[in-house]
């Protein structure tokens, strides 16, 4: 119980800086940076492949997966090389506001990706030739 309290609170500090985080320090609307851009699999095997629910796209406004997708409201830096996200995620259920932490390895191949207060997702960045597309 103390844990989802925590998390309500964060969320509700975050919307109440809302303004103040939605352009990152940045006159028009909020980016997720470019390191973090382009196609990702948990399944390297799965790139390429548009109905594979193991996909992710990422560009500046928006992350895709094969039935959703999600439409940056926020950004702001988080630990290590990561980045908090505030978004609209869209799916066959509706509409609903939450937040996405992505954070790159080192090499910048490897993506932990979390869903709100979800388990993280590890995604590994699809070889050029295989990208959805």
């Amino acid at each position: 119980m103390k844990l989802a309290a925590r998390h309500l609170l964060c969320a509700g500090l975050a919307l109440l800086a809302g303004p103040a985080l939605a352009a990152s320090g940045q006159n028009g609307p909020p980016v997720i940076p470019e390191r973090f851009h382009g196609d990702w699999s948990s399944d390297l095997s799965k790139c390429g492949d548009r109905e594979s629910g193991l996909n992710l796209s990422i560009d500046a406004g928006f992350i895709t997966y094969f039935e959703a997708a999600d439409t940056v409201l926020a950004v702001r830096p988080a630990e290590l090389d990561g980045i908090n996200i505030h978004v609209r995620h869209e799916d066959y259920d509706g509409m609903e506001e939450t937040y996405r932490t992505l954070i790159l390895s080192d090499d910048r191949q490897t993506l932990s990706f979390t869903y709100g207060d979800g388990p993280e997702f590890v995604a590994y960045r699809c070889p050029q030739g295989k990208q959805d597309g």
